[in-house]
């Protein structure tokens, strides 16, 4: 049979390395937070329990010989190894949600009803969904597809509308009371053919020459309407909670379609009841901000 040695307290090795590296006894004490006597004890206790010289004295400090390099290398390895092993830990004990930024001013108002009935989760804001990696999450609310991906169910939740949006100051300073007004004003693009569907619904029959800025995703064209900088085409959902606290106002209130529908997913588990909650908690929510640009899939 192999024989056994026993390990030293992995303290005890951060004492070892803090001291390697600062190479002054005093220095390493302060960092620790310990006494000086405490770090010299330390050194002395691992010296002799392992038979070997860790540290020479020098006129300023000490120099770690090769034998306490190669133990603070190994303490490295160990917390890096530790270290990834406990946040591999707290993850599985988490359960992992994914929400889109551009939704999440409408959801996160609510957050705190549905922490209080599933206490461990952790919620992730994702701001494209195409390069967002699904696979990891429990929960998931995301557009696209028809059917759920391969390994996680789902439940269709609204097919969206889009309706310009800007903030009450901004609607005031430029005047906007039709759609030809509108398409005066500054535009807050992420999608020009989505403007272009948008303008055509509301009864422009000749596509009208616009000024606007380009955003690469919709939720930082929101953050911009809220700002006062432009008028935004933007969910209906996702600008709910900020109309109903008249932080934004639609100037002219039509939506269109964008041809998007949101889904709720949830990975394929023997335990679904977290899954159900949030499903239940996103619909109710959604049944709250029904309005007549709210598209929500009524059956399931």
């Amino acid at each position: 049979m192999g024989s056994s040695v026993e390990l030293p307290a992995l303290g005890s090795l951060q004492t070892l390395e803090t001291l390697s590296r600062v190479g002054r006894i005093g220095a390493a004490a302060e960092e620790l937070g310990v006494s000086h006597a405490a770090v010299s004890q330390t050194v002395t206790r691992l010296e002799r329990k392992y038979g070997v010289q860790l540290f020479v004295r020098t006129s300023w400090g000490v120099v770690a010989t090769v034998a306490a390099e190669n133990l603070v290398q190994a303490y490295h390895s160990a917390s890096s190894i530790l270290t990834s092993a406990l946040i591999d830990v707290s993850r599985e004990s988490a359960f992992e949600v994914l929400a889109p930024r551009e939704l999440w001013n409408w959801m996160a108002p609510s957050i705190w009803s549905v922490r209080r009935d599933i206490p461990n989760l952790r919620f992730n804001a994702y701001q494209d969904a195409s390069a967002t990696d699904f696979f990891n999450a429990d929960f998931a609310i995301r557009p696209g597809f028809d059917h759920p991906p391969s390994g996680f169910a789902g439940s269709a939740l609204f097919d969206e509308r889009v309706l310009p949006v800007c903030s009450p100051e901004f609607a005031r300073s430029v005047n906007i009371e039709t759609a030809a007004s509108l398409a005066r004003s500054e535009l807050l693009v992420v999608d020009p053919a989505l403007w272009r569907l948008w303008f055509s619904h509301a009864g422009l029959i000749s596509p009208p020459s616009l000024k606007y800025v380009t955003f690469s995703d919709e939720a930082l064209a929101m953050e911009a309407a809220l700002r006062g900088q432009g008028v935004a085409l933007c969910c209906s959902v996702a600008t709910a909670a900020a109309v109903s606290r008249a932080e934004l106002v639609a100037p002219v209130e039509i939506s269109v379609g964008s041809g998007r529908r949101w889904w709720a997913t949830w990975k394929h588990s023997n335990d679904l009841e977290p899954a159900m909650r949030l499903l239940e908690w996103s619909l109710a929510l959604l049944n709250s901000t029904k309005t007549p640009h709210v598209a929500l899939i009524e059956a399931r």
